[in-house]
């Protein structure tokens, strides 16, 4: 069977992506099928490129800006009607031609029903599965209404909105991510819908330092006895990450650092006085606002960071004039402790390499993690699950004594050699048997056997 997965993008290192990766691989190993990408962009990932599926497909920007902005005069409304149908139809053609020149039977969009980040596209698509009678999974990461920013600018979107994110045809399988997703879809439409978490490659070896990555401190300039601490998900608000700053600085007062330099660290560095904790931050930069409010965040208490992207991709490359471009896995080998301070997740791609990376997780817990990853028997390092927003910043903020405590909790987990190794182990071994690419299958297989 030929199936194609579908988003705005592949190959970069958002969750989608990511975990697109582990569908496909399940799919061509466990169950024989070809799997074919198709998107708006590529990334470093092989497939069908249709650039009007593209987030920065210009028509589709300044349809998305007309349709979730101001509102609408019943003149302006048809104007947009026009230039969506217009599009909508371009896309249309190119659908239909892909379909026919690579013999799909099978569609998996991954979010393209979930966020009208590109309406024609969308739109597009939900009417080429319809008129095709094309079985497909549809695959929810997220969905519109848990954000608050798509509040639609006139009748015709809100439509939009209630028809295609997401539909629901005949041969149209729903997928959502989390319990909570998969309540609040049947509350709000009807629709039944079958959990599958986010998995990980526990099968494969674990990440180690080697002649590729032994050398990634040298360009980021950080000192071999440095204590890193990796931020690894893309740079967006409700990542959290102003969170981790506060514990940096909790970490930085003299009384905690003495405390790491009194004795080796847990693998044997000497942590001195003239060392550094340094947040690192190799994903994407998706809201750099955002950014900014970070790094005046930093100087303002005087925590060291690096927005590093430009060093990292999907994938290792290397340029004829040697410069290296790492993976991502590569960074969690370098890496001391995961900073995962997300206000709000689907699920967790990057709790879950963390767990396969076997590092102490600094955690901020989450909906989706007190109900559906949590109860499993995860240990981490907690930041509490309440927050409130600074009016300075507009940043996330959280208690001085989960900040402390955290800090202390961190201290042992880069002194203690012992507690850090039983932490870090029980943690994977749960890893692997709920999450990993071997339950996958087991997940898809139901829904692969209705195609």
């Amino acid at each position: 069977m030929n199936i194609a997965m579908v988003h705005f993008r592949v190959g970069e290192l958002d969750g989608v992506s990511l975990e697109m990766d582990k569908w496909r691989k399940v799919l061509e190993s466990q169950f024989n099928h070809k799997v074919i990408y198709l998107a708006g962009t590529l990334g470093r990932s092989d497939g069908c490129e249709i650039p009007e599926l593209s987030l920065s497909y210009p028509p589709a920007v300044q349809i998305k800006e007309k349709a979730f902005s101001r509102s609408l005069d019943e003149e302006q409304e048809e104007i947009l009607e026009l230039e969506i149908q217009s599009e909508k139809d371009l896309i249309k053609i190119k659908l239909k031609k892909f379909i026919q020149e690579n013999e799909i039977n099978c569609f998996i969009p991954n979010n393209i029903f979930c966020y009208p980040l590109n309406l024609p596209a969308s739109i597009a698509l939900a009417e080429v599965i319809s008129e095709k009678k094309i079985s497909t999974i549809n695959h929810n990461h997220d969905f519109f209404w848990e954000r608050t920013i798509y509040k639609p600018s006139c009748q015709l979107i809100k439509k939009y909105l209630e028809k295609y994110f997401p539909p629901n045809f005949e041969n149209f399988q729903q997928v959502v991510i989390n319990s909570s997703a998969k309540k609040n879809l049947k509350e709000r439409n009807g629709y039944d819908s079958t959990y599958v978490p986010n998995v990980f490659y526990f099968e494969d070896p674990d990440w180690k330092k080697d002649s590729f990555n032994a050398d990634l401190r040298k360009p980021l300039n950080i000192n071999k006895n440095d204590i890193i601490m990796l931020q690894a998900t893309r740079i967006v608000e409700r990542k959290g990450i102003e969170l981790i700053i506060d514990l940096i600085a909790e970490l930085n007062k003299i009384e905690n650092k003495e405390k790491l330099t009194t004795s080796p660290l847990y693998d044997g560095r000497e942590f001195k006085k003239n060392n550094e904790i340094i947040l690192i931050m190799p994903n994407l930069i998706e809201d750099f606002e955002y950014k900014t409010r970070l790094e005046i965040k930093c100087k303002e208490l005087n925590v060291k960071y690096l927005f590093c992207n430009e060093f990292f991709a999907h994938q290792r490359s290397e340029n004829d004039n040697e410069s290296k471009i790492y993976s991502l896995w590569d960074s969690y080998t370098q890496a001391d402790i995961i900073s995962y301070p997300s206000l709000q997740e689907g699920w967790g791609n990057q709790f879950l390499e963390a767990v396969k990376a076997r590092l102490p997780i600094v955690l901020f817990e989450y909906e989706v993690y007190k109900e559906d990853i949590g109860p499993m028997g995860f240990q981490t390092i907690s930041l509490g699950s309440e927050y409130k927003q600074t009016k300075k910043l507009g940043l996330a903020t959280i208690s001085n004594e989960k900040i402390k405590s955290a800090a202390q909790e961190t201290i042992k987990m880069l002194l203690n050699k012992e507690e850090r190794e039983k932490i870090i182990n029980k943690n994977y071994q749960i890893g692997k048997q709920k999450f990993s690419i071997t339950a996958l299958g087991e997940y898809l297989k139901p829904l692969v056997l209705k195609i």
